[in-house]
Formats: structure tokens, sequence, C-alpha cells
């Protein structure tokens, strides 16, 4: 699966993976609350419909660390993810917190250290990109297939 661009040109390595869970490296918190409505609600639709925002060098988690806690909650074996390339000028990182300066720099320090950053402190923009919808059913990501 390709993502396209508004020009509908083709970025090939930027797609979406399923990857083993314990090789996602999360860099931020979460909100206990935000993760138990998400479980709720992940768990009704039986799917996952987005993926996981993933940087390609050292799989760290740049968006979705609550759709990431819910899937470990799950027990889930797997998960969706779409890789970029971090050093990329149409990935740009910045803070929903005034007194934070996040940069691409922190992220991978706080991923690689596990010295994760507070809830919702990056903000990662993809400029001109979209990330597909996956909707995949939960039973393939846990593997409890009926």
């Amino acid at each position: 699966m390709s993502v396209s661009l508004k020009e509908k040109k083709f970025l090939v390595p930027w797609r979406t993976y399923i990857v083993p869970i314990r090789v996602l490296k999360p860099h931020e918190e979460v909100c206990r609350d935000y993760v138990l409505k998400l479980y709720d609600e992940i768990v009704e639709d039986k799917v996952l419909k987005k993926p996981l925002l993933v940087e390609n060098r050292y799989c760290i988690v740049l968006d979705g660390h609550h759709r990431y806690a819910v899937l470990k909650m799950l027990g889930a074996r797997v998960a969706p993810i779409f890789l970029v390339d971090y050093d990329s000028s149409l990935i740009e990182v910045y803070s929903w917190r005034e007194d934070w300066n996040v940069t691409k720099k922190l992220v991978i320090s706080a991923g690689l250290t596990g010295n994760k950053l507070p809830y919702k402190t990056s903000r990662h923009i993809l400029k001109d990109l979209v990330i597909p919808d996956v909707n995949i059913p939960l039973e393939r990501l846990t593997g409890n297939h009926k």
C-alpha cells in the first residue's frame, strides 16, 4: 500500500506494515482515562482503524501512543504501522505545550532511553501526506482467530 501526495505522486518507502508490537518504542506517556475510553471504542468496533505513525530507524512511535497502549492491553502480538523517514522535511514536530521546545532529537532520545515525554507533548505534522486507514480486525492483531 503506497501513500499518495496531493499531486498523486507515490512515495514507495513510506507505507503501512504489520510488525511485532515488541519492536515499537513509545516516546510519550498516555492519559489513562483516554486509553480506557479508546479501549472501549476499539473493542466495540472490533477493528483498529488507524496505524501507528512510526519512524524508520529505531521504530519509535511518533503518533498513536493511546492506540499502542490499547493494543498492549488487548495482548496484541502485532501492530499496523505507517513507517516514515523521520529525517524528511515532510515531517515536522512541534509541542502542544507552550513550555516545551520539542525537537526530533528529543523525541528519538525519549524513545531510545525510555524517559518518556509527558502526555501530549509532541505534535507531528506530515506535510502533504495522508496516512491511510487500515481497518484491521483485532483478531488478526491478537492472534485470537476463532
